[in-house]
C-alpha cells in the first residue's frame, strides 16, 4: 500500500526585497482612494444619527481631564464599549472645536492606512502584487464602505480595523521568526482594536484561520495555548459589549422570534454578497421586516434556501478547485469570520444589516476574485487563455464603477437631510425616515417642513410614539395646542411613560390653562427624574399662574438642593415670604442669596425693607446705605434717614435725606421741612 505523505508546516514565504513596483502600485492605489473620497471631506455632521450623541452633544469629549477619560473607560456610548474611539473624538476636539472636516480627514487618513495594511496582509500571505493590489484597490474603493469612512461616528470601524489588521500582520511575523516580541506586539494591537470597537473580537478565529493555511496543525496543543490570552479578551469584552447593548435604552428594537432570526440573517449574508458586485440601492438602514403576522415575507425563506444553494455550490467549487483551494477556504473565512459577529442575533436598533458591516469582511471575498482571476489572467491554458481579455475589461470596469460609485454616495452622506431624503427615496414605505428628517427640519427652525413630515411618517406607521410627541411639539409652538394635546395623550397611550410626551402635554395644558393637570404632568416628570432642575422651573410658571406660593416656595428649596450655587432660588423663595409678611424667614434667604452672589445689589434693598419691617433698624441702615451707595437710589437714601429717625440720629438722617432731595425726593423734601434745620 502506497505511504501517504503527511502534510509538512508552511511557514510564511520570507518576502523578496520589496520592489518599486509594489509601491507604485501602492501609491497609485492611495491616491485614487483621496481622488475618490476628496468630496466627503467638506460634509458635515449627521446629526439625529449618532454624530451628536458621539460628538456634538457630548459633554465627555469637550475637555481632556481626568473624569472624561475615567467616564470614557468605563461607560458605553450609544450602547457601545470603544473607549479608544471617543478618545480620539476628545483630541480632535482639543485641537479643532465642531469643525467636521477635521473629523472627516481622520477618518479619510485612517482608511488610507487600512489600505495600506490590507495590501502589505495580502502579500505577506501571497506574494503577488496582482493579488495584493486588486485586493487593497477592492477595499478602497468599495461604496460598502462609504458608510465607515464617510461618517464620522464610523470612526471606530476604520480605528478597530487599523489595529486589527496590523495585529494579524505582526502574528504573520510571529510564525515565521517564532519571536515573543511579535506575539506581544500582536497581542498589544489586539487589545487596542478591542478598544475602539468589541467587533474585534473576531480576531482570534482570523489567526486560526491563517495558522490553518501556513500548516500549522489546528490539533497542536501549542496552537489553542497561544490564543488562551485572544479568547480571554474576547470573551471578556464581548460579554461587556453585550451587556452594554442589551442594557441601553433603545426601544426601537423588534421583538424577534428566534425562529424568524435565521431567515433574517441569511437575508443580511445575501444581500452583502449581491452587493459585493453589484453595489447599488445603498442606504443607512435595512429595516427589520414586519412580524406581527408570526411569518416572514417570503423574500427571506427564498434567501435562506438560496444561501444554502450557494454555500453547497461552493463547497463543490472548492473541493474541484486544485492548487486555489487554500486560497478560496482563506478568503472565505475572512468573509464568514467577522460577518457571524454582526448577524444580529442579539436584536439592537431597527436594522438587521448595515453597509460598515462589510468593511473587513469584503476583504476576504476580494481575495477569493483575487487569486481566482489571476489564476486566469496568468494560466498558460489555451482553453481558458481566449477569457483573459474580457476579464480584464470587466475587471477594469468594475473598478472604475466602484470609484465612481463610491463618490457619488459621499454626496449623499452630505448632512442630515440629504441622508435622509436619500433614505426616503429608496425606502418611501417606512415612516422612521420621515420623523428623523422631521427632527431636523424641526432642529433648523422650519416647522413648516417638520410637520409635513411628521404627519407623512404617522400615515405610514400609526405605532411610534417619537412621532406623535414631535408632532405635539410642533403643534404646541404653531399654537395649536388642543393639536398638541391629542397628539401627546396619543403617544403616552402608545408608550405610557413617555417623558418627552409628557413634557409637551403639560406644555399644551399650560397654554390651555389647565393648570392642574399641567403640574401633574410636570410632577411626573420631577418623579422620573427629581435631579433635573428645567422640570422644575417648568412647573413653577403654571404655579405662578395658580398664585400657590406654598408649592412655589417647595421647589425653590428642591432647586436650592440640586443647584446650591445658584443666588437665584434662595433669592426668589425669600421674595416670596417677604410678600407673605414672614420678613425673619424672607431674611434667611436673603442672607442665603447674597452669601451666593454678593454682587446681587438688588437683594441688598429687599432684605433692607424686611429688616425695617421686624425693627432691625441698624442692620436696614447698613444695607440701604450700601444700595443707595452703588445705585444712588433716591427712595434707598430716604430710607435710610427713616433708619436713623428710628435711632434717634436725626442728624444722620438728614444728611441721607438731603441726599435724597437732591433727585427731587419729594418724601426726602417733607421730612427735612419738619426735622431739619
Amino acid at each position: 500500500m502506497k505511504k501517504v505523505a503527511s502534510r509538512q508546516q508552511q511557514k510564511p514565504k520570507p518576502l523578496q526585497k520589496k520592489s518599486n513596483r509594489n509601491w507604485l502600485w501602492l501609491a497609485l492605489i492611495l491616491l485614487l482612494t483621496v481622488l475618490v473620497y476628496a468630496n466627503a471631506v467638506d460634509n458635515d455632521f449627521i446629526y439625529q444619527f449618532d454624530d451628536d450623541l458621539y460628538v456634538t452633544d457630548n459633554p465627555d469629549i469637550k475637555a481632556l481631564t481626568a473624569d472624561n477619560l475615567y467616564r470614557m473607560f468605563t461607560t458605553s456610548y450609544v450602547g457601545l464599549y470603544l473607549p479608544l474611539t471617543m478618545l480620539t473624538y476628545a483630541v480632535e476636539y482639543h485641537f479643532f472645536g465642531l469643525d467636521a472636516t477635521a473629523y472627516h480627514l481622520t477618518n479619510l487618513l485612517l482608511h488610507l492606512i487600512n489600505v495600506w495594511l490590507v495590501f502589505l496582509l495580502i502579500i505577506k500571505i501571497k506574494p503577488n502584487t496582482y493579488v495584493a493590489a486588486l485586493v487593497a484597490l477592492v477595499f478602497a474603493l468599495h461604496p460598502m464602505h462609504v458608510e465607515s469612512v464617510a461618517w464620522i461616528s464610523e470612526r471606530k470601524d476604520v480605528l478597530y480595523l487599523l489595529f486589527y489588521l496590523a495585529a494579524a500582520i505582526f502574528y504573520l511575523k510571529y510564525i515565521r521568526k517564532n519571536s515573543a516580541g511579535n506575539y506581544l506586539i500582536t497581542l498589544g494591537f489586539f487589545v487596542l482594536s478591542l478598544l475602539s470597537k468589541t467587533i474585534a473580537v473576531s480576531l482570534p478565529l482570523l489567526l486560526l484561520a491563517l495558522d490553518w493555511y501556513f500548516g500549522r496543525s489546528l490539533a497542536s496543543r501549542r496552537v489553542w495555548i497561544e490564543k488562551i490570552p485572544f479568547f480571554a479578551l474576547s470573551a471578556a469584552i464581548g460579554l461587556l459589549g453585550i451587556w452594554f447593548t442589551s442594557s441601553a435604552a433603545d426601544t426601537t428594537t423588534p421583538d424577534i422570534s428566534w425562529l424568524h432570526r435565521p431567515f433574517i440573517g441569511a437575508d443580511a449574508v445575501l444581500m452583502y454578497l449581491w452587493k459585493f458586485l453589484v453595489p447599488i440601492q445603498l442606504k443607512i438602514y435595512h429595516y427589520y421586516p414586519p412580524t406581527a403576522s408570526g411569518v416572514l415575507p417570503l423574500r427571506f425563506y427564498v434567501s435562506a434556501a438560496i444561501l444554502l444553494s450557494l454555500l453547497v455550490a461552493v463547497i463543490l467549487l472548492i473541493k474541484k478547485s486544485g492548487n486555489l483551494k487554500r486560497d478560496l477556504i482563506l478568503g472565505l473565512a475572512i468573509f464568514v469570520v467577522p460577518t457571524l459577529f454582526v448577524l444580529q442575533i442579539i436584536p439592537a436598533g431597527r436594522a438587521y444589516a448595515a453597509d460598515r458591516y462589510t468593511y473587513f469582511s469584503y476583504v476576504g471575498l476580494a481575495y477569493m476574485l483575487a487569486v481566482s482571476s489571476w489564476q486566469i489572467i496568468s494560466t498558460q491554458k489555451v482553453s481558458l487563455r481566449k477569457w483573459r481579455t474580457p476579464l480584464i475589461i470587466v475587471m477594469a470596469l468594475w473598478l472604475m464603477a466602484l470609484g465612481a460609485i463610491t463618490q457619488q454616495r459621499n454626496t449623499d452622506w452630505s448632512d442630515s437631510i440629504t441622508l435622509f431624503t436619500d433614505l426616503i427615496q429608496k425606502d418611501p414605505d417606512h415612516g422612521h425616515p420621515y420623523l428623523i428628517r422631521g427632527i431636523t427640519w424641526y432642529q433648523q427652525g422650519k416647522m413648516e417642513l417638520a410637520l409635513t413630515d411628521y404627519n407623512q411618517s404617522i400615515l405610514r406607521d400609526t405605532t411610534d410614539a417619537k412621532a406623535f410627541a414631535n408632532r405635539a411639539s410642533v403643534r404646541g409652538i404653531k399654537g395649536d395646542y388642543a393639536g398638541a394635546l391629542r397628539d401627546a395623550n396619543r403617544a403616552l397611550r402608545i408608550e405610557p411613560g413617555y417623558a418627552s410626551a409628557i413634557n409637551n402635554r403639560a406644555t399644551a395644558n399650560f397654554y390651555l390653562e389647565n393648570y392642574k393637570q399641567a403640574v401633574a404632568d410636570y410632577d411626573a416628570l420631577i418623579a422620573m427624574d427629581s435631579s433635573d432642575a428645567g422640570n422644575y422651573r417648568k412647573k413653577m410658571m403654571v404655579l405662578e399662574k395658580m398664585a400657590d406660593t406654598a408649592a412655589l416656595i417647595d421647589s425653590y428649596q428642591h432647586l436650592m438642593r440640586l443647584e446650591p450655587d445658584n443666588y437665584f432660588n434662595s433669592a426668589k423663595a425669600g421674595e416670596l415670604y417677604y410678600y407673605q409678611n414672614k420678613l425673619e424667614t424672607a431674611i434667611g434667604y436673603f442672607d442665603e442669596a447674597l452669601r451666593r452672589d454678593a454682587s446681587q445689589h438688588v437683594l441688598l434693598m429687599l432684605r433692607a425693607n424686611a429688616l425695617f419691617g421686624v425693627q432691625r433698624f441698624e442692620e436696614a441702615l447698613k444695607d440701604y446705605a450700601r444700595y443707595a451707595e452703588i445705585t444712588g437710589d433716591a427712595n434707598a437714601w430716604y430710607n435710610a434717614g427713616q433708619c436713623c429717625l428710628k435711632l434717634e440720629r436725626i442728624e444722620a438722617a438728614c444728611e441721607y435725606w438731603r441726599k435724597a432731595s437732591e433727585k427731587n425726593f419729594a418724601p426726602a423734601l417733607n421730612r427735612i421741612k419738619e426735622f431739619c434745620r
